[in-house]
Order: C-alpha cells, then structure tokens, then sequence
C-alpha cells in the first residue's frame, strides 16, 4: 500500500495556558488564545511550499481553527476526525493542576510515573486507548488519501502517540515526545507502520513565541 504523507500539527497555543496556574486539559474545549492565532495563522507562511491535498482535524476549537488559519487561501477539504481528539482525563479535565494532586495524591504520583499504560483519570480514557484510538485514524486518513500529503492538525498527546508507536516506547510515556505549539511532525503512513521524517519543526518560527 503507498504511504500517505502526514503533517502531523499540535494547535497553537490555546487559552488557560498559564504557567502560574496550569490546568489539565484533555477534551475540555479551550479556544486558541490570541497568541496561539498568531501561531496558527503564520502556519499559512510555513507550510506554502507543500502540497496539501486534504486536511484533517480534531474536533476540538483550538484544532479546527489552527487548521483553517492554516489552509488560509488553499482549496483544500478540511475534515473533522474524532478519532484524532486529545486523551479523555475524564472527572479532572479542566481542572487546575494543584486541585487535581491534593484530590488525587495517588493518581498523580502514578501518572507521574509514566510506567503503566492502563492508567486513566476517574472515568477517562487510558494511554493504551488513546494510542489505538490515533493510530487507527491516522490508518483511516492514510487509507482515503494514498501518496497524498495531509495536514492532519491534532493534539500533543495524539502526536506523541504516533511517534511513541513508531519508535517503540511505552503508550504511558506522555512526556516523551510532545510536540511544541504549531510544529510540524512528519511521518510515511500507512497500515498502523511508517517512518518519521521529521519532528518538531518550527516550519513558522512561532512555536516558542510568548
């Protein structure tokens, strides 16, 4: 089967994103913040050169406007992709971080441990779910589009889990590869196997902005 080619994309900077207060975000529906436009939009400038022929998203705001910032001007279907979205962290999604560790002390220091790939949030989704979850869209999207260059503009936790599969680590090692806000990740894709181009490439020079 030929490979699709896949710009893997993590949105742009989305609001609540405080080092001060940090929160956990999961599928909690943030918008971009007007700093995570300005990445999205200047995707138009780094991803010129490339020829999109669809472009796939996750459901959530802060995906489906860093993709249509960045298909600015092009012809080119976007589609939404639930399969793509960010792990489910269940009861704590959205909350703050501090709440979450004297709530659920146990739970932290576990998940701080990124040693178990069946662990969840009270009523959420595991690593192990999240992993099969994103690689069967990104079999589904590589199917409809072969040899095809695709935007396919998601989540950190859905990026690391491509990339995690491809070079054999642990699903619970959400820490290992995260992608930084509107880099670009690229991988030969097709039937669950591939092969990383590149990662994490600040094609728009805005990824550390702020």
């Amino acid at each position: 089967m030929e490979r699709a080619r896949l710009l893997l994309v993590r949105h742009g900077h989305r609001r609540g994103d405080a080092a001060e207060r940090p929160i956990m975000v999961g599928q909690a529906d943030y918008p971009l913040s007007s700093q995570g436009w300005r990445q999205a939009r200047a995707l138009v400038r780094g991803l010129a050169a490339e020829p999109i022929a669809a472009a796939y998203a996750s459901p959530l705001r802060r995906a489906l406007s860093t993709a249509r910032a960045a298909l600015a001007g092009r012809d080119v279907p976007l589609h939404r992709c639930a399969g793509l979205l960010e792990i489910d962290c269940g009861a704590v999604d959205g909350w703050s971080v501090d709440e979450v560790k004297a709530r659920y002390p146990e739970r932290w220091t576990a998940n701080e441990r990124q040693d178990d790939d069946g662990f969840r949030w009270p009523g959420g989704e595991s690593y192990a779910e999240l992993r099969r979850r994103v690689l069967a869209a990104c079999d589904a999207i590589a199917a409809r589009q072969p040899g095809a260059t695709v935007l396919v503009v998601s989540h950190a936790g859905a990026v690391n889990q491509v990339i995690g599969h491809l070079e054999g680590s642990p699903a619970a090692r959400w820490e290992l590869h995260r992608p930084r806000n509107c880099t670009v990740t690229e991988v030969l894709w097709a039937a669950g196997e591939g092969r990383i181009v590149r990662y994490d490439d600040d094609v728009a020079g805005v990824a550390e902005e702020g």
